[in-house]
């Protein structure tokens, strides 16, 4: 019979040892992931609000991203008006047109704005007779003072520096909707009651 009985190894209780210690390390290790889980549960519920606010925050973004377009769309309408508005002055008095005034009608205009403002002086008369004997041996004609073309020549100079200041504005800065909103607002509507203005004048004038 002791044919068929084997001996025990000679390392069994090493074995058994080596069992028991894997054992408590699989113990420890279930109580650890369960422990985990629990931090998991935790920190989701504490990040739960934090959640929400960036899902608010990033609604806010989107929305300020629309914003900007519609900002982005209103400037394009604004160039698009300055452009007209620009086309226009060009049509009733090209760039420098009021500096490249002849003398002589510079002259006559001075008088007629001295005689206007009650500042006339008997000493101006004799000017005033030899610029208009000038003027007359020129043109055939006396100088004749054109109210709708000087008023439209002064508010073209002013709408064109307005518009120069606004395009300014907008080519200074990183995008459009931000060179808008940096131009004074208070230039802003000066310049659109000013375009109405001129639009007014050359009403009769302009085809």
């Amino acid at each position: 019979m002791k044919l068929f009985q084997r001996p025990p190894p000679p390392d069994l209780a090493r074995l058994q040892s080596e069992k028991a210690a894997l054992e408590a390390r699989v113990a420890q290790l279930e109580q650890d992931l369960a422990f985990c889980e629990k931090q998991n549960h935790r920190l989701a519920q504490d990040a739960g609000p934090a959640l929400r606010e960036n899902a608010v925050l990033r609604y806010q973004l989107y929305k300020c991203e629309s914003d900007r377009q519609v900002l982005e769309f209103h400037v394009q309408g604004s160039r698009a008006e300055a452009g007209a508005a620009l086309n226009l002055l060009h049509r009733l008095a090209p760039p420098g047109a009021a500096e490249q005034m002849e003398p002589l009608e510079a002259t006559l205009l001075f008088l007629y704005q001295a005689r206007t403002l009650g500042v006339w002086r008997e000493a101006l008369e004799p000017l005033e007779e030899q610029a208009q004997s000038l003027w007359q041996a020129e043109h055939g004609e006396p100088w004749r003072f054109e109210g709708e073309r000087w008023l439209a020549l002064s508010v073209a100079a002013l709408l064109r520096r307005l518009e120069q200041a606004r395009s300014q504005s907008l080519e200074g800065a990183a995008r459009p909707a931000d060179g808008l909103r940096a131009f004074d607002p208070n230039l802003a509507a000066l310049a659109g009651g000013l375009q109405q203005a001129l639009v007014a004048l050359a009403s009769e004038e302009v085809p």
